[in-house]
């Protein structure tokens, strides 16, 4: 064979071999970075779902505390409607109690306080 020749076949296997190892590592950077991106994009889902289910379980909390705080405020509103009516009660028995009082003294013949004070005045300037 002719050493030109040889040299330029073996230019031509070396670029073709340069050639192939450009496309090579730019095929294997491809699948690197495809590689890591399909990774990153399971890590992605995976803290997305996870975050869901933290933030379900904090609005499952939420909502937890606030039936307790709803039981807690209708139990107050009964006692406070039981303690209104006892109030009402007693106010009703102490009016009742008041009217018994006041008829009691006016079916006795005992005048009113006024009366009884303007008589104990009229009888202090009399005997001057």
């Amino acid at each position: 064979m002719d050493p030109l020749l040889q040299q330029e076949t073996e230019v031509e296997v070396s670029q073709r071999n340069s050639i192939s190892l450009t496309l090579r590592m730019r095929a294997a950077t491809a699948t690197a970075i495809g590689a890591a991106a399909a990774h990153a994009k399971l890590l992605a889902n995976q803290e997305e779902r996870e975050i869901e289910y933290l933030v379900s379980t904090l609005v499952e909390a939420q909502v937890k505390k606030l039936k307790r705080k709803m039981k807690h405020v209708e139990a107050l509103n009964l006692m406070m409607e039981k303690q209104h009516g006892q109030m009402k009660d007693l106010e009703e028995s102490l009016v009742t109690e008041r009217m018994d009082i006041l008829q009691k003294i006016f079916s006795s013949g005992v005048s009113r306080w006024r009366d009884h004070a303007s008589v104990k005045s009229q009888s202090s300037t009399s005997s001057i």
